[in-house]
């Protein structure tokens, strides 16, 4: 059984609106407060406009860092946007990847080094990469923030977890927004929600609150969709036998323990009931309605052992699917995946930056993450590569509670980030 809300379920995330920008006033405003931040979606644009600033403000610097993820940096189509956009700096401009600024030694001195000995345009690309304050790589950077002459945080996303993803970034610009502990933050803007994992969730208002504040530091906010993303929700019962080995399976594993990791538990519960039967049948089902309308899908699962599953079950047929993940050849499942073949399983976490997955516009979450940055970075997988104007998103759930649990987490974090894009081009919008 599986009940099908898809009509209930469809959101249109399509209203946020592109706001207004003077060259000249943000030039102003990096002057006057040395350091802010642009969340665009559009990585070309993005690029050009934190090069224009730069090279706007380089007689006041001797050199320019740049900060990114190491796929950033490694990513062919990145590195051409920023050379074609390096024509009239003179002066140079030396890359980092956050990884290694976090897990080297050497190379955090090397740039506390050149911090130290020079003055220092630092631009971070991707800051939600330094959103977690007991990360080493977000601990090395702040310990510099006040080395650097100028600082500039370009993100597509401001948060992927909730709006505590907000401080550590906030405090790299300028500790002065918030003059605050994380510990006053999160009492400050977030309260209980009693959902079983005894998180913190804020509200509408704080969210307004603190973008209110951190407003003056917002360069440039265009984080409009290109295209109407939507959303449908398939639920599934467990038969009576697989309810039945699942309670067992829970009661082995919880017998004898006062306490649980809860981390643990979600791993050993989920794998359990990953492969229902209805849940399996209902994708498959799925599946054949996309190929029916002539469009391609791409099914992400959280273990390989589900993709094992099906190849073994008998229910794909050879030739008419591709798999990615760490184990397959990445470049020669895209290319059969664009010339002839329109069913693509990968897993969560597949290393994504630059795939071009041949003007797909379906995806289907069999199993599910708490993870939202994971789910987040698989959209962008697809609809980076999509010409047209819907991207329709699958998520499969169980009827347990666990399932449950993981959908008002991911629903919350979700909501928190459209709430706070809304605002902040909202915001901006009206001040004009």
């Amino acid at each position: 059984m599986y009940s099908d809300n898809r009509w209930g379920a469809k959101y249109i995330l399509n209203g946020m609106m592109d706001v207004e920008y003077s060259f000249e006033a943000t030039r102003a405003k990096l002057s006057k407060l040395k350091a802010g931040a642009l969340f665009m979606r559009c990585g070309t644009q993005k690029i050009k406009l934190a090069m224009d600033l730069v090279k706007d403000k380089q007689d006041e610097f001797d050199v320019v860092v740049w900060i990114a993820p190491s796929s950033f940096l490694g990513w062919d189509t990145y590195t051409k946007i920023i050379d074609e956009n390096l024509a009239g700096l003179y002066k140079e401009i030396c890359f980092f990847s956050i990884e290694n600024i976090s897990c080297s030694d050497v190379h955090y001195l090397q740039l506390y080094s050149l911090a130290e000995r020079s003055r220092v345009f630092c631009v971070v690309d991707e800051s939600i990469t330094i959103k977690n304050s007991e990360a080493g790589r977000t601990k090395r950077l702040l310990s510099l923030r006040n080395m650097f002459v100028y600082r500039l945080i370009l993100s597509s996303l401001p948060l992927t977890q909730g709006l505590v993803d907000l401080y550590s970034q906030i405090e790299f610009m300028h500790p002065s927004i918030l003059n605050m502990s994380e510990t006053q933050f999160v009492n400050k803007y977030l309260s209980p929600y009693d959902d079983g994992t005894l998180r913190k969730w804020s509200k509408p208002e704080n969210e307004k609150i603190l973008i209110e504040q951190m407003r003056p530091f917002i360069f440039k906010c265009d984080l409009k969709e290109k295209y109407n993303l939507n959303y449908f929700d398939f639920c599934f019962d467990l038969t009576e036998q697989e309810e039945k080995c699942y309670q067992e399976e829970k009661d082995a594993f919880l017998q004898g323990k006062k306490q649980a990791v809860f981390m643990e538990v979600v791993q050993r519960f989920q794998h359990i009931y990953t492969i229902a039967k209805n849940k399996v049948d209902g994708l498959f089902k799925l599946i054949e309605e996309i190929l029916a309308r002539g469009e391609k899908v791409v099914i992400y699962t959280k273990y390989f052992d589900e993709i094992r599953f099906f190849e073994e079950s008998g229910l794909l047929k050879r030739g008419k699917y591709v798999v990615l993940s760490g184990r397959t050849n990445k470049k020669r499942a895209i290319k059969f995946f664009g010339q002839r073949i329109n069913v693509m399983f990968a897993t969560y976490g597949v290393d994504g930056r630059g795939l071009n997955l041949c003007n797909c516009n379906n995806i289907i979450y069999f199993s599910q993450t708490f993870d939202y940055k994971c789910k987040l970075q698989c959209m962008r997988n697809v609809y980076q590569s999509y010409n047209g104007n819907d991207v329709n998103i699958y998520n499969l759930w169980i009827n347990t509670g666990l399932d449950k649990l993981i959908r008002q987490n991911l629903n919350r974090k979700r909501n928190v980030l459209s709430n706070v894009c809304r605002m902040i081009s909202k915001e901006e919008a009206m001040s004009l």
